[in-house]
This record gives structure tokens, sequence and C-alpha cells, in this order.
């Protein structure tokens, strides 16, 4: 087990107007991993994913079927912005998400990424928060 005391790569914090955000513990470099998350995939369900709990916090995972999928790790907890300085991309057949730093993040930054929803999309889940 280790004692040392370094700092976490990636911590959650509270964010005004957003709920919880995913910041950098330390500096990422344009390009670099910043998580690999597993998800838990949800079957379609003719009522949706599961009620209102989950809408924040769902990957669609597979558009042909309407699959839809929860991160694991810090996954489901990036907050989006139409100006992101970090990307996702599912790997279906590892079952899991790779985030990665589309520029270079500074220690202490936020973690941003694009859902890749339409302005109506995203109206509808933020748009009183």
């Amino acid at each position: 087990m280790s004692t040392t005391n370094e700092p976490p790569a990636l911590y959650v914090r509270k964010v005004r107007g957003m709920g919880r955000g995913v910041f950098a513990g330390r500096a990422y470099r344009a390009g670099e991993v910043i998580e690999e998350c597993p998800v838990v995939r949800i079957p379609t369900h003719p009522k949706g994913p599961g009620g209102k709990a989950l809408e924040h916090y769902v990957f669609e995972w597979d558009a042909g079927t309407g699959e839809l999928a929860i991160a694991l790790g810090y996954g489901s907890l990036y907050n989006h912005s139409p100006e992101p300085n970090a990307r996702f991309k599912p790997r279906m057949s590892r079952n899991d998400i790779v985030f990665r730093a589309l520029r270079d993040i500074q220690e202490g930054e936020q973690i941003f990424v694009d859902y890749r929803w339409d302005a109506a999309e995203y109206e509808q889940f933020h748009g009183g928060s």
C-alpha cells in the first residue's frame, strides 16, 4: 500500500450551476489519455433508460438499437462544453470509453467534453438548471 501524498490525477468537486465536475490533478498534454472507463451497457426499454435519475449520466452506446451505457470511473461526471478541452471515444469491442486531452490541460483545470447533443437536447436537460 502506497503512503505517498501525491495528489490524484483526477478529482471531483462541486461546480456552481453544473453539479459536480472532473478536474485535472496534474497537467495533461494534448493527445494524452486522461482516463479509460469501463461501461455498463443498458439495454433499450420502452419506458426509457430507467427514469429521470440516470438521464444526465448516460452515453448513447449503439444508435442503431438505442442502447445506452453508463461510464464507470469519472466518465459520467465530465461536464459539457461546446469548446471542450477533452474528447471521448467509445470502444464497443472493449466495452469502455477513452477520454483524451484535445489540448494541453493545466493542473486544477476543469475537464470538459462535447456531449454531441444538438441545442434542443442540451436545453431539455440543462435549460432550467
